[in-house]
């Protein structure tokens, strides 16, 4: 770690949790430069708080998520080629497609990166009508707020909404503790098996599964007011809004702003990992993705992957590159036309005696690429053959009698190909009729 700010790195990951501290040390393991820019005073300072020991982490039995993020920017700390910079803000950031990213801090330092890599996590989700922020309550708490007190909580009727993991484990926590509590969530529990069957065994917590989540939760005095249709007006002394994550959104907010300044379509939010958007020096870590199951296992996993990615735009080839704003505006589109063979396809009778004839064209986006100065193996291409063969063999493999089913076929296994992005194709029956030939086009993904 250095002492000072650089002008400029190979990567700037935005986000010093579990995703981006391993993304950072596999960056400096690969020999590209790194700034590591964390907004809270410590890294990995989301884990802090999470001192109960847990089992799910392979390898880790009974250690806490606090002590592995200890032990997480430790390492960091050791890594040379990263600087970071805690208690950092964003004010904007500029894109350019021959200079790549430029972050403007609130002190008015700036730095320049040739890649930008957003690992910023998640945040709980507050609904308002739930989680009223003015006046604000310290006894309506989310999912971070409950950790960090749940142990000096004055027992009371606490009221825990949702039915994950968190607040089902969150619910034996606080009932052995002496509270009266109610769980209530808008489905069946969807929480492990081991806590559902500890739930089911608890006498003294009242259950609410799949029911609508109340209409509002209202300050009344020392107490929180919650109405809903099914159980009328209700007091409870606490109340947990324990409804999962959502990718936090500021940092996407200024990338957003300055691709759009630089008139680049700005991606959605959450942020997915696009191939379109790779071609800028731009990519995304952990949490941050809007994943459907995050953890800090699957967070230093991707990472790892990222990092990959981050090194696979910065050093495509060896030599003999062409410019950078060339590399990263191309789209590539392999083309199978006038493929002509006999299909099993069709209603009629004597379309089920054999095979009809048909003819299939064929395009398929493989989004932004390198542009290859050189010769390249062919494992690192999609091969045209490969294209090809999927075609015959789904249209011959089994007897399909609609020519639009046969086209989903087709569409979802060319999807599937490594780095595919979309899809079109057009399938014709070239006998169907005698004076004319009869098509159907579909197309999906993104073009």
């Amino acid at each position: 770690m250095s002492d000072t700010l650089p002008s400029s790195v190979d990567c700037a990951v935005l986000g010093g949790g579990p995703a981006g501290c391993s993304a950072a040390a596999w960056l400096a393991q690969l020999g590209l430069s790194t700034a590591l820019l964390e907004r809270g005073p410590q890294l990995c300072g989301s884990l802090s708080s999470l001192r109960y020991p847990q089992d799910w982490l392979l390898g880790h039995p009974g250690e806490t998520l606090a002590a592995l993020g200890e032990r997480y920017a430790a390492h960091v700390d050791k890594l040379a080629q990263i600087h970071t910079e805690l208690n950092t803000r964003l004010d904007h950031l500029d894109w350019h497609a021959s200079e790549g990213w430029t972050l403007y801090l609130h002190g008015g330092e700036s730095i320049r990166a040739r890649s930008l890599l957003l690992a910023t996590g998640l945040q709980p989700r507050r609904p308002e009508p739930l989680y009223p922020q003015r006046p604000r309550s310290t006894n309506v708490l989310d999912s971070l707020e409950l950790t960090e007190r749940r142990e000096s909580l004055k027992p009371g009727h606490t009221l825990l909404l949702g039915g994950g993991d968190n607040a089902v484990e969150n619910a034996l926590y606080l009932a052995a503790r002496g509270h009266q509590v109610t769980i209530w969530s808008r489905s069946d529990w969807r929480a492990q098996t081991h806590l559902i069957q500890q739930l089911d065994a608890a006498e003294t917590i009242v259950r609410r599964p799949a029911c609508a989540m109340p209409a509002t939760v209202q300050i009344e005095g020392e107490q929180l007011l919650v109405r809903s249709k099914q159980f009328g007006d209700e007091h409870f002394d606490h109340v947990a809004v324990l409804l999962g994550y959502e990718p936090e959104a500021s940092a996407w907010l200024l990338v957003s702003d300055a691709l759009q300044r630089a008139g680049v379509t700005a991606p959605s939010h959450p942020f997915r990992d696009e191939p379109r958007f790779a071609a800028l020096g731009l990519f995304v870590a952990g949490d941050a993705s809007g994943r459907q199951h995050p953890s800090v296992q699957t967070a230093l996993g991707d990472g790892v992957v990222a990092a990959k990615q981050v090194e696979n735009f910065l050093r495509p080839l060896a030599e003999s590159q062409p410019p950078l704003a060339l590399r990263r505006n191309n789209r590539q589109v392999i083309h199978i036309s006038g493929l002509r063979f006999g299909a099993n396809l069709g209603v009629l009778d004597f379309e089920r005696e054999g095979p009809q004839p048909i003819l299939v064209d064929a395009e398929v986006n493989l989004g932004a690429q390198t542009i290859v100065s050189r010769d390249a193996d062919i494992g690192h291409v999609l091969d045209y053959r490969r294209i090809r063969q999927i075609i015959i063999d789904e249209c011959t493999a089994e007897h399909t009698d609609l020519l639009e089913a046969l086209l989903g076929k087709l569409c979802t296994r060319l999807m599937k190909l490594h780095g595919v992005v979309g899809v079109r194709i057009k399938v014709s029956k070239l006998e169907i009729f005698p004076d004319c030939q009869v098509a159907i086009s579909a197309e999906c993904g993104q073009w």
